[in-house]
């Protein structure tokens, strides 16, 4: 089965909001998910697999048979260099490997922890608002949920199902993967914070 794209159309889109509302029915908590195609510029990776391609470009000329006119090597050169940061950019799977997997983690904790405060998520009326960030080029997936997640922390919980969900988008499950770990979360939350009387939407169960 295909993996979720994360388009900003289709079914799928419907189906994690279906989702959410679904889960959401059954606790107090605030869920939001969030989809960028990326979190980071990444122009180091462009800049060095240019800077391979000019080298070998200068290997070329040193090393080959055939002889160059001098002039034209720096031209020559800088245009490699160029053509191959383009290539690099646009050609995602190679820019993935350019990239080492500690900084691309930093990139998207970074950036979901700013999204949980841009979108107002810390701003529910008992801290019980969940994130769940997902970069696509990544292959990532940051949950961030408020304090009052946190203070009913017990026995592994909510962290091994956070895990599962983080799984899930890293190794491209299909919808029904991922849909099976956020209701592993959902499990949780209906016995940790069940819903009040009084309990509205305070967020929109849009993806973002």
């Amino acid at each position: 089965m295909a993996s979720i794209s994360w388009r900003n159309d289709g079914p799928e889109r419907e189906q994690v909001e279906g989702l959410i509302k679904e889960i959401e029915a059954t606790c107090s908590a605030e869920i939001v998910v969030t989809v960028r195609p990326r979190s980071g510029v990444y122009r180091q990776a462009d800049h060095l697999f240019g800077a391979i391609c000019a080298f070998l470009g200068l290997c070329v000329y040193i090393y080959a048979p055939t002889e160059f006119t001098d002039d034209l090597v720096p031209p020559a050169l800088l245009l490699l260099f160029v053509a191959g940061a383009v290539f690099c950019a646009n050609v995602a799977p190679l820019r993935r490997l350019l990239l080492s997997e500690a900084l691309m983690a930093r990139q998207v904790r970074s950036a979901a922890r700013e999204a949980f405060l841009d979108q107002g998520i810390a701003g529910t009326r008992d801290r019980t608002g969940i994130l769940i960030y997902i970069s696509v080029f990544e292959r990532r997936a940051e949950v961030v949920t408020d304090i009052g997640i946190l203070r009913r922390e017990s026995e592994d919980q909510p962290g091994r199902a956070i895990r599962e969900i983080e799984r899930a988008v890293a190794e491209r499950l299909p919808m029904e993967g991922f849909a099976a770990a956020v209701r592993g979360l959902g499990a949780w939350l209906k016995e940790a914070l069940p819903p009040r009387v009084d309990d509205i939407n305070e967020l929109s169960d849009e993806v973002r």
